[in-house]
């Protein structure tokens, strides 16, 4: 079999493979794209531009980690960056530049755009169209804080969750654009789907899936204090993977539209799950900005998602898009009380005495030299299987059950 072919195409622009840097602190100016550009992505958005002063200016220290103890495994980033931090024109002028960057390395330019009032959205795109952007992605996902007396119109994670105001926008935004636009979701609407079918009669080439959830951590050594800047923050991570999936599935199953998937990518298995729930490119920011490894994971990526495709006999990104769709189970259709149960590999078996803890039917028994289960009592609930830390407990019988990647 030949080598696999990882481009995409999306709205009528080849994109040479899936991976895209999310718009975040990567993108924040043309060097910092051009790091990305230079380990192969195959496209990068920029920092959101924006009119609103607020937005522009940044609060310090804005960056910390929940769960540190996890870290690089499952953490969690807890944050509060708003968007480009200097005037639309200040901006427009660096996209210009990132441009010549971007057609040097074969690499789509993304411009992501918010604004205060309608009109703005519409200009701020148009701008942005100028500035050399193959795409516009309209951002419905930030800044995640309610917006205060002094904001004059609703902003980010607000628009997000309001359908009717979201398509207003992208209305406007596409009568004022000729190249594709695309808007971010929230996943602080728990009707994404509404918003998605909105903005898709809008007009929306396709949509992104889906920012940060808002958040909020508090100091109980400093009198409850919220942490960082005293305000909700944004939250994501690793963790975050399965929510997005569902999501990005969601999303798919309402709509013929392209879709980016962003938000808990930071392994190459989390490119090929977002892929194979529907997505046709895949965001990172999370294994950039806390990897530890630079724009290092873009490449990695890229070449651990062709040798996947070779392996598992995938000629192409469009073969493997979606194939999860047709598996998800209707809840009433769900298999129940399956014949099954679980069993000690005695031989990987340690005896560290965590599994008779974890079983609340009293099946798993150990005398001095062994580990045993009851199989009349085992429920066949799976808990000890997915926790052994030695994995020497295996599930039995007609199980349906997929445990996934835990070991």
């Amino acid at each position: 079999m030949k080598n696999p072919d990882i481009s995409v195409e999306v709205c009528g622009l080849r994109f040479k493979n899936p991976i895209v840097l999310a718009s975040a602190t990567p993108t924040k100016s043309p060097e910092k794209m051009l790091k990305g550009m230079k380990k192969g992505a195959g496209g990068v958005i920029a920092k959101t531009v924006t009119d609103e002063p607020l937005l522009q200016k940044y609060v310090r220290p804005r960056f910390t980690v929940l769960h540190k103890s996890g870290w690089p495994q499952v953490y969690s980033n807890y944050s509060c960056e708003y968007l480009y931090p200097g005037t639309p024109e200040e901006w427009l002028d660096e996209l210009e530049k990132t441009k010549e960057y971007a057609e040097k390395y074969d690499s789509v330019l993304i411009g992501s755009v918010s604004g205060r009032t309608v009109e703005k959205w519409a200009e701020m795109a148009r701008k942005t169209e100028e500035a050399g952007a193959d795409i516009i992605e309209m951002n419905f996902g930030c800044p995640h804080p309610k917006s205060g007396k002094k904001m004059e119109h609703k902003e980010g994670t607000e628009i997000g969750q309001d359908p009717e105001m979201a398509a207003e926008i992208t209305k406007a935004v596409k009568n004022e654009t000729s190249v594709p636009v695309f808007a971010k979701l929230t996943p602080e609407n728990t009707r994404v789907e509404d918003v998605t079918k909105k903005v898709e009669k809008a007009g929306a080439d396709g949509v992104t899936a889906i920012n940060r959830f808002q958040a909020l951590d508090i100091d109980i050594e400093a009198e409850g204090r919220p942490l960082l800047h005293g305000d909700y923050a944004g939250v994501g991570g690793p963790w975050m993977r399965p929510l997005t999936l569902k999501y990005l599935t969601r999303v798919a199953k309402e709509v013929d539209l392209p879709i980016s998937a962003t938000n808990g990518v930071s392994t190459w298995k989390d490119v090929v799950k977002m892929i194979m729930c529907g997505a046709t490119t895949v965001q990172t920011a999370t294994a950039i900005i806390y990897g530890g490894k630079g724009y290092d994971p873009v490449e990695q990526f890229n070449n651990n998602l062709e040798e996947f495709m070779a392996e598992h006999s995938y000629s192409s990104i469009e073969d493997m898009c979606g194939v999860t769709l047709d598996k998800i189970i209707p809840f009433e259709d769900v298999e129940r009380e399956p014949d099954v149960w679980s069993e000690v590999v005695q031989e990987e078996c340690t005896q560290c005495g965590l599994c008779e803890n974890w079983c609340f039917y009293n099946a798993i028994q150990s005398s001095e030299d062994r580990v045993g289960i009851e199989k009349e009592k085992c429920d066949g609930c799976g808990l000890c299987v997915s926790l052994c830390p030695q994995s020497a407990i295996e599930m039995k019988g007609e199980t349906p059950v997929y445990f996934g990647d835990f070991k």
